[in-house]
């Protein structure tokens, strides 16, 4: 029996796509500019044998056993900046304008993680200094990872921007 060609290379595709890894990318753009946008807070990701009060929210447990990794577990400081044209949008946690929103940027490890909004919704990419694409480096720096975690905790991420910093909770 005979199989037209059209039907094989079509075959041949789909198992391709099924057994072949996907590159993980960004979805949000990287903003060049981001380093001339204001701070709006500095917060960190703690290192990994950080030791939690009792109380501490859902949120920054799950935040801190899936960065524990970065700086070799060592924590980093933790500076987030907001695209100066979304400043309104940002104190009112949205709705946000189409566009990159705001960047947190791990200073020791040289990770900027980028909000953009499109059409209303979040989407988020993962990146180096340099603009290149770092999603594909670990797991908790996928775009599905971080849209994860902003869509379950949407008392604290509002409009896919997160408002608890981790320091807050040593400020007292």
């Amino acid at each position: 029996m005979s199989r037209p060609k059209g039907l094989l290379a079509m075959c041949l595709f789909v198992t391709a796509l099924i057994v072949l890894p996907v590159k993980a990318e960004s979805i949000a753009s990287f903003p060049k500019d981001f380093l001339d946008w204001p701070v709006v807070k500095e917060s960190a990701s703690l290192p990994a044998d950080a030791v939690l009060p009792p109380d501490t929210s859902l949120f920054i447990q799950e935040s801190v056993r899936a960065y524990s990794w970065i700086n070799n577990g060592q924590g980093s400081p933790l500076t987030i900046r907001v695209n100066p044209n979304k400043l309104a949008e940002y104190q009112t946690h949205g709705p946000y304008s189409d566009g990159p929103t705001a960047v947190a940027v791990s200073e020791a490890q040289g990770i900027v993680w980028v909000t953009e909004h499109i059409g209303g919704e979040a989407v988020y990419g993962s990146y180096n200094r340099q603009g290149e694409d770092i999603s594909h480096q670990h797991p908790t720096l996928q775009p599905t990872f971080c849209q994860s975690c902003h869509t379950t905790y949407k008392d604290i991420c509002i409009n896919g921007t997160c408002t608890e910093p981790v320091l807050e909770m040593y400020s007292e």
